[in-house]
């Protein structure tokens, strides 16, 4: 008799942090059959579908020359140019490839050893501690919370911790709050982390749809000296929903990210060059215009749903996310259950993003 081989999974995945929706029992975890009857508040759905004429050939999924892509990272050097005025090197400062995730998580493993200890904010997403953890860091949390008027505290960077740190995840814009960095408090951040000797990373998914003018890490005096910023090309170009993002700032994190990019399949199709390209042509483009119209339109159906459940709007308002106050110090996690369970309303507790998030909800638009 074979016996059935039976080990316990790394130590690591019992670190990760919950998912966004970890807080239903399994049994209630919404299906794609059960999605006909929800209303589905947890995601934020990018609508922009594919040009309904357009032709992909066999050919155009084939996997893009190195001289095509070096066209995009080129016409991506030009965007940074003409959106902030600041020379970013096509060659050595852009790198193009899958999602917002992997780009991340690769940068982790490049500059990740085991035991290092990683700035990632609280309250943030949970993909930022679960790829430091993934590459054998240890998070540690700084706080942005209603303490903080939702603003990213950094002073722990002046401490013993900041000075053997070597990493810092930024999200900016901020989601759940839609909290975005001023110049100001993005040049004390770059002198920060110069001082300091700590990378930034910044997540800059949701910059295109804040209605604001672009503020960027990288755009900031000297700020591709200490990090880079990380782009989805379907929300900063409004292009249909792809794996398919880029980062630029410093060359020397550039160099690693690509370099531990090589342990994942790095399949760029043809068509998806070809896309990009057209979407920085088109920059601002219509679509961008028509999806932030429609989180417009959303959010003033949100909002009269928080008056109903009394739950105060504090977000800022920017973003494709509502950020609310529950009333009499509710359970984040027990109020997000039963607006699920009674009313088929599937949205996220603030819990989910750090401790920070007790008592906040987030609704997607």
């Amino acid at each position: 008799m074979i016996k059935k081989v039976l080990i316990d999974k790394a130590n690591r995945t019992y670190q990760f942090p919950p998912d966004l929706f970890s807080f239903l029992p399994d049994n209630d975890k919404p299906s794609l059959i059960k999605k006909t009857e929800l209303i589905d508040l947890g995601k934020f759905n990018w609508n922009i579908p594919f040009d309904k004429d357009l032709h992909i050939s066999s050919d155009s999924l084939q996997k893009a020359s190195s001289g095509k892509i070096q066209l995009l990272k080129e016409a991506i050097s030009d965007w940074i140019y003409e959106q902030h005025k600041i020379k970013i090197n096509p060659k050595k400062e852009v790198y193009i490839g899958g999602g917002i995730s992997q780009i991340l998580f690769s940068t982790a493993l490049a500059y990740i050893d085991p035991g290092d200890l990683i700035f990632v904010p609280e309250l943030g997403l949970p993909l930022y501690r679960k790829v430091t953890t993934a590459a054998g860091g240890e998070p540690v949390s700084y706080a942005l919370s209603s303490k903080t008027d939702w603003k990213p505290d950094f002073k722990k960077l002046f401490t013993r911790v900041g000075h053997v740190s070597r990493l810092l995840f930024l999200n900016s814009p901020h989601n759940p709050t839609g909290y975005t960095l001023n110049q100001s408090e993005l040049e004390h951040l770059v002198a920060t982390a110069s001082k300091e000797n700590i990378a930034v990373i910044n997540d800059a998914a949701y910059q295109s749809v804040t209605g604001q003018q672009n503020i960027s890490l990288v755009g900031t005096k000297n700020g591709k000296r200490i990090g880079i910023e990380v782009y989805s090309f379907s929300y900063q170009f409004g292009l249909p929903q792809l794996p398919f993002g880029f980062a630029v700032g410093s060359k020397e994190l550039i160099e690693g990210l690509a370099q531990s990019a090589t342990l994942f399949s790095n399949h760029i199709p043809k068509y998806y060059i070809d896309l990009a390209l057209e979407g920085i042509r088109k920059f601002p483009s219509d679509n961008i215009s028509s999806v932030k119209k429609e989180i417009l339109k959303s959010k003033n159906e949100a909002e009269k749903l928080f008056e109903l459940l009394n739950i105060e709007n504090i977000g800022s308002n920017i973003l494709p996310f509502m950020w609310g106050k529950l009333s009499k110090r509710k359970s984040a996690n027990k109020f997000a259950t039963q607006l699920f369970r009674k009313y088929r309303v599937l949205s996220v507790p603030g819990t989910v993003f750090g401790n920070n998030g007790e008592e906040f909800l987030r609704l997607s638009l």
